[in-house]
């Protein structure tokens, strides 16, 4: 019974499972004899919490309040930081300035006493749901007070950018507090959208086609809001353009940003913008090809289905993320021999006896292998084309060479030094592997495995 419940549950949008949640509870509150009745009102429970984008079991106790008060504007969050603020789309960082601010300045006590109460064990999660609905009540009056001295003169202004934590963060509380105003009819839309929308969605007529411009058209001044929560549930980003061509009517950029339909192109710009900052950040390999990738496809659309020309601005923010992105490639790329030559050097033998193996350096090796592949497919989008050229025939040309080099130094080292000749092999062979694909790879294990072989028992093998 309790699968069936969860199933039927699962199939209700959010806002049936808290109407149903709000009349079970009034039924139990009549004394209602139903002997089902706890069984489905806790698996209500659980399902209104799935729905509101927090899973508190897995937070510390002493984030749930502030996790659950930020829950309205989940959908509208960016972790990475992008080059300017983007009108509805909040920087994650900012909300914990936000709410320092709030249990500082704005309700202290009532933060104070919410928190106390939130982190005690006996506090059941769903009580800290509510204190944190009833903290957001309670602080919306004065954080709109608070934006409204902001906007009024540039003194105010500076005083509650510093309180915040800067203009990013006081640009972002903007959002947060439209966002909780608005959670009526923000709420209303995303229940009324697919959980995963894709250009099949966009279509002339679709259902969600024509309530996304319902929606923008009742709610012009938050429309930014729309375009984020659109954003947070597209397959692609690309279809975001698919989306402010339907709404505009046209294909020319031109139209769709003179149209009041602009914010959805605005949000793929954000999302070009987005993926060259990952790539040009601190990122691992894994993060560097899927950026990459997802950049790629993305300026593949604008380059190929829009004239960028007849916007300059957006034109100028595509063109900032190209440079930056081939610069980085670029970078990479003329340091890619050197790594991989460093790489493929037999490893010295430390004290202990064992190979002293540079795993930065080898992660460096890869990645330039893998920015080499990377750029058949890409290099149209960016400005990389001679040194790619020159990289990959460079790459080419020696590492086969070294690897079967290492393979016949292999077979005639002894001692600590054959250890420190496998390391070597080893990852000369996942490398080409990287570069030449797994059947070459194969061969070469192959040929690793006769290299470790004794001659002895080759030769018997061989009579």
């Amino acid at each position: 019974m309790t699968e069936k419940i969860r199933s039927y549950l699962d199939a209700l949008s959010p806002r049936a499972v808290q109407t149903l949640l709000r009349g079970l509870e009034s039924a139990r509150a009549r004394g209602s004899d139903d002997p089902h009745l706890d069984l489905i009102l806790g698996a209500c429970v659980s399902a209104a919490r799935r729905s509101c984008g927090v899973v508190l079991d897995a937070e510390p106790r002493e984030n749930w309040l502030q996790r659950l008060f930020f829950a309205p504007v989940e959908d509208l969050l960016v972790s990475e930081m992008l080059p300017a603020k983007e009108p509805g789309r909040i920087t994650r960082a900012s909300l914990p300035l936000i709410w320092t601010w709030i249990a500082r300045d704005i309700a202290p006590d009532r933060v104070s006493v919410a928190t106390e109460l939130s982190r005690r064990l006996e506090t059941d999660p769903d009580e800290v749901v509510e204190m944190a609905a009833s903290l957001r009540r309670h602080v919306l009056q004065p954080l709109q007070k608070a934006l409204a001295e902001a906007r009024a003169d540039d003194r105010s202004h500076q005083k509650i950018c510093m309180l915040v934590g800067g203009e990013r963060a006081l640009r972002d509380l903007e959002d947060v507090t439209a966002a909780i105003l608005e959670t009526g009819w923000l709420d209303a839309l995303r229940e009324s959208l697919p959980e995963r929308l894709t250009e099949w969605d966009f279509k002339a007529g679709s259902p969600s086609l024509v309530r996304i411009k319902a929606v923008t058209d009742r709610h012009p001044d938050h429309k930014h809001l729309v375009g984020a929560i659109v954003l947070s549930r597209v397959e692609a980003p690309e279809a975001m353009l698919s989306l402010a061509a339907a709404l505009a009517g046209s294909m020319s950029i031109r139209k769709i940003a003179a149209s009041p339909y602009a914010v959805f192109a605005e949000m793929a710009l954000s999302e070009v913008e987005r993926f060259s900052g990952i790539a040009c950040g601190n990122c691992t390999n894994r993060e560097l090809s899927s950026a990459i990738n997802a950049y790629s496809r993305l300026v593949k659309v604008l380059d190929r289905q829009l004239d960028l020309t007849e916007k300059p601005a957006w034109q100028k923010r595509v063109a900032e993320t190209r440079r930056a992105l081939s610069s980085l490639v670029t970078r990479e790329l003329e340091a890619t021999m050197g790594n991989i030559r460093r790489a493929l050097t037999v490893p010295k033998i430390r004290s202990d006896g064992e190979p002293d193996v540079d795993v930065l350096l080898l992660d460096e090796a890869h990645r330039g292998v893998m920015l080499v592949n990377k750029m058949r497919d890409v290099a149209e989008s960016l400005a990389v084309n001679e040194i790619t050229a020159r990289t990959r025939q460079a790459l080419d040309q020696s590492l086969e060479i070294k690897t079967r080099a290492l393979l016949q130094a292999l077979s005639e080292s002894k001692g600590p030094q054959r250890k420190a000749h496998l390391v070597a092999v080893d990852v000369a062979i996942d490398l080409c592997e990287d570069f030449y694909g797994k059947d070459y790879a194969d061969q070469l294990r192959r040929s690793r495995k006769a290299a470790l072989t004794p001659k002895t028992e080759t030769r018997q093998a061989a009579s």
